[in-house]
């Protein structure tokens, strides 16, 4: 009987690679059909499936499989590991609040709102500026859990920009700071 191959632990970028191409292939779809053009989504599946299968052969021998250490939960945190949804949500809220410089503070925080459909959301407040848009609870939810954004300790329920958030941010503005353009390939 012969012994299985050890599992690969699991690697976030890797994930998040795979997801993106995950979206574009549905994207791709979803135009193709809409527009009436010929569709092949199993052949475009087929074809990052072979990619994977290749990248896994050739890297293969040089992969370890010893687990990867823990991510670090102090520095910044790449772009691209931010899910989409609340990606867009963060990028929104730190040109509204740090601005483009990355280092123009403006005192802003997210207090708590209904969105247009009556969920519960946060809407981005800063002192002397109109009200923004209302942004959902779930899309906020996993900003908070990334360590980017935290509940207020005093006064009010509001939520900040973390260190790690302003970090994050100053990161992709030194990269470029054009969304999506420049989501940083993992």
């Amino acid at each position: 009987m012969t012994k299985a191959p050890p599992r690969l632990p699991p690697d976030p970028r890797r994930k998040v690679r795979f997801r993106e191409i995950a979206r574009g292939i549905v994207a791709k779809d979803r135009h193709d059909r809409k527009y009436g053009y010929t569709v092949d989504t199993a052949g475009a599946i087929a074809q990052a499936l072979e990619r994977a299968y290749r990248e896994g052969v050739r890297d293969g021998p040089t992969i370890s499989t010893t687990v990867h250490e823990q991510p670090d939960t102090t520095g910044p945190l790449e772009w691209a590991i931010i899910p989409p949804r609340p990606r867009d949500a963060f990028w929104s809220i730190c040109l509204f609040f740090l601005g483009r410089e990355a280092d123009d503070t403006r005192n802003g925080y997210l207090e708590p709102a209904l969105t247009e459909r009556g969920t519960p959301g946060w809407t981005m407040v800063v002192p002397g500026r109109n009200r923004e848009k209302v942004i959902g609870d779930r899309t906020i939810g996993p900003l908070i859990r990334l360590g980017l954004l935290v509940h207020s300790s005093d006064g009010p329920v509001r939520l900040h920009v973390t260190e790690r958030g302003q970090d994050t941010w100053r990161l992709f503005c030194r990269r470029g700071g054009r969304y999506p353009e420049d989501l940083t390939d993992i």
